[in-house]
């Protein structure tokens, strides 16, 4: 039986310690909350002696299990689904386990609301491979049909070596993987699910068959007017109010990562790749100070300022202003070296929008999310309550053509600036390739199918904390060679795991 015994989350002081801790948790906002209703039938868990307790004080908020005055922080700690003389329950684990079981809807749902925290294994036992769609530096992403119900979603596949052997990269995964669980929002990228193996890290994402924004712009055969443009950056401002409330900084804005959940509806966009993003501090302290996509980011970020949730909102500017007009906002040919210069300076030829039938309200509003001065600039609220929203549209159709519109892009940055490297969607909004699932895998480099039908690990007590809490986890006081045979639980096979 294989044993897996390397992790990128072992790092985590979660899988370390104890798994109960005295008090209540400390939280700031709650992202997402899960309790037990007086209907259901409560939660159990397993004791000492192999019985099933009730715990219908059990409740879930954000990434912490909490019962009465103790909670559990379940972020990154293993999951895998377990029977007991044919009941269905669930184990998260770090050095000790808990053990809950319950109803199968009841356990499902647990289960679903634990899979955006925990790590799972075997992703290949749940999905099956359709298709690439979507490759970077750091990952690849695919189509896959989760094999349980025929639901279909994305994967962006992490190679942990390359993770490990990059500047910051595995920094970077966690950091996207932490800001990933707080969203919940129909026009944000949604995580499902986390699942890790021996050589490569998966996260389960929505899988977004509308293509990329300006790709179907493009494809529209009587081009689109000011109003459409109007309901597509009014959600997108909807969408950054929220991440902003969530106090995250997205810092890659741009049309490559908005992405339209389906091919009928043009307005419904989705924000996605969070590789850059960020949680706002006020000192302008982050993981990456400087990053983005030169053309779009804006110029506080280049000049190396302190900066805030506004560094979005020109990246928006940026957007409407090629959306409005088929052309980017600085002078001269974009892809030539002197469009650093350009975006960091803040050069916008205004001109440009002189050329086309926008209306005024539209103009000022490009103006004001294009400024220079972070001052005169709107946060994504204050944007939202500009006349242009209000006022009355241009109806004169507008044709976008991507041959047409200068790429942004330069042969040398500065050699601090991080670029964003790892695309959902390539730009036609469609497989980068047509080859079967196994010829993706013999030539991108994808794991192998593992078929081992248990995943058990050894797990090693942890030391005495300053205080022992024992009513909801088997007693740890054993030697880890004792201990293997208690969490090595009978699995009866079944078709859904």
């Amino acid at each position: 039986m294989k044993q897996y015994n390397f992790s990128v989350f072992d790092k985590f002081p979660t899988r370390n310690t104890t798994l109960w801790k005295k008090g209540l948790p400390k939280i700031t906002q709650i992202d997402h909350e899960l309790r037990q209703t007086s209907t259901e039938a409560p939660i159990q868990i397993r004791d000492d002696s192999n019985n099933l307790v009730d715990r219908s004080s059990y409740h879930l908020i954000n990434q912490y299990l909490i019962s009465n005055s103790c909670h559990i922080n379940i972020k990154n700690l293993c999951l895998k689904s377990i029977f007991h003389f044919n009941m269905e329950g669930l184990q998260i684990s770090g050095s000790e386990c808990l053990q809950i079981f319950g109803n199968p809807d009841v356990i499902q749902k647990w289960k679903k609301y634990f899979s955006k925290y925990t790590i799972s294994r075997n992703f290949y036992k749940k999905y099956q491979v359709i298709k690439m769609i979507g490759k970077g530096t750091y990952a690849k992403v695919y189509k896959v049909e989760r094999i349980d119900d025929s639901s279909i979603f994305a994967v962006k596949i992490f190679k942990s070596e390359k993770l490990t052997n990059k500047d910051k990269g595995l920094d970077s995964l966690l950091k996207e993987i932490d800001i990933m669980r707080k969203l919940d929002h129909k026009n944000v990228l949604h995580l499902h699910e986390v699942f890790e193996d021996d050589n490569y890290v998966y996260l389960v994402i929505d899988y977004l068959e509308g293509g990329e924004l300006l790709k179907q712009m493009e494809d529209s055969l009587e081009g689109y007017t000011e109003n459409l443009v109007q309901n597509l950056i009014q959600n997108l401002l909807c969408s950054l109010n929220y991440l902003h409330s969530k106090k995250i900084i997205h810092r890659d804005i741009k049309p490559e990562n908005l992405i339209l959940r389906t091919k009928n509806n043009i307005t419904d966009l989705v924000i996605a790749d969070f590789g850059l993003s960020d949680i706002y501090n006020e000192q302008g302290i982050y993981l990456f100070q400087r990053c983005g996509t030169i053309g779009y980011v804006a110029p506080e970020v280049l000049r190396n300022e302190i900066y805030d949730y506004k560094v979005d909102m020109f990246s928006v500017g940026v957007i409407l202003f090629i959306l409005l007009t088929g052309e980017v906002p600085f002078q001269g040919d974009s892809d030539t070296d002197d469009l650093l210069q350009q975006n960091a300076l803040c050069q916008i030829d205004f001109n440009k929008l002189n050329n086309r039938s926008i209306s005024l309200a539209a103009q000022d509003f490009v103006r004001l999310l294009l400024d220079e001065n972070v001052k005169i600039r709107p946060n994504a609220q204050e944007a939202l309550q500009h006349s242009w929203f209000n006022s009355q549209k241009v109806d004169s159709f507008v044709s976008l053509s991507l041959i047409k519109l200068p790429l942004i892009n330069t042969k040398q940055d500065q050699n601090d600036f991080i670029k964003s490297s790892t695309p959902l969607w390539n730009q036609k909004g469609s497989p980068l390739s047509e080859q079967s699932p196994l010829q993706q895998y013999l030539q991108d480099d994808i794991p192998e199918i593992e078929y081992e039908t248990n995943y058990f690990k050894q797990f090693i007590p942890a030391e005495q904390d300053e205080y022992e809490i024992v009513e909801d986890f088997v007693d740890e006081d054993k030697s880890p060679s004792q201990m293997v045979p208690k969490y090595q639980m009978p699995i009866k096979q079944r078709s859904s795991h």
